[in-house]
């Protein structure tokens, strides 16, 4: 099982040399595909990283060319990092589990996942501004705190947080007192 990360053309620019063709058929680990763009901040480089499934964002900051041969560690890292903000206990064994073999790909051209990024990205310019200014540390635990409806913008009906729908998936697969993820296959 691998994890899938669509990457936008402006990011795909950077990464060239790691993307790599995506496969129709490609069987996804746990947490599904991700989407990630690259964004700028006082003319530093950072990811955001987007999980269509719970809606959780993940933000890189201040990447650097010498940070791109180790991206895949990097990311996971910062995941387990941000489940720990988050109030979700996960291992660093655990997400590496998770993030089973990351790769790269070009867009998918997922419309409803380009709407929230760019909705996340509107977000981060207004808390980016000088009266409201935030780390990208603290937006981004914003972020996975805020509310949207499961079943989609027009219907109001199952409202939840990135944060807890990220939570129920980790519940299901991995077990708290062990130090090792539960194998999917025993789960029913």
């Amino acid at each position: 099982m691998s994890t899938p990360i669509h990457v936008s053309k402006k990011l795909e620019k950077l990464i060239q040399k790691d993307i790599t063709p995506s496969v129709g058929d490609e069987n996804t680990a746990i947490l599904g595909k991700w989407n990630a763009t690259v964004f700028y901040v006082n003319r530093r480089k950072n990811w955001l990283l987007y999980n269509p499934k719970t809606h959780y964002s993940l933000i890189l900051e201040n990447l650097t060319a010498k940070d791109l041969p180790n991206i895949r560690e990097k990311i996971s890292q910062e995941l387990q990092l941000q489940l720990t903000v988050d109030g979700i206990n996960a291992t660093q064994e655990q997400v590496n589990w998770l993030l089973d073999e990351i790769r790269f790909h070009s867009t998918d051209g997922d419309r409803s996942a380009l709407g929230y990024i760019n909705q996340i990205m509107f977000t981060l310019e207004c808390h980016l501004d000088g009266a409201f200014y935030r780390s990208l540390a603290q937006i981004n635990a914003y972020l996975n705190d805020s509310i949207f409806s499961l079943d989609g913008v027009s219907k109001y009906t199952n409202i939840t947080k990135p944060r807890k729908e990220m939570e129920k998936i980790l519940k299901n697969y991995l077990a708290s007192s062990l130090e090792k993820p539960i194998d999917p296959g025993l789960l029913d």
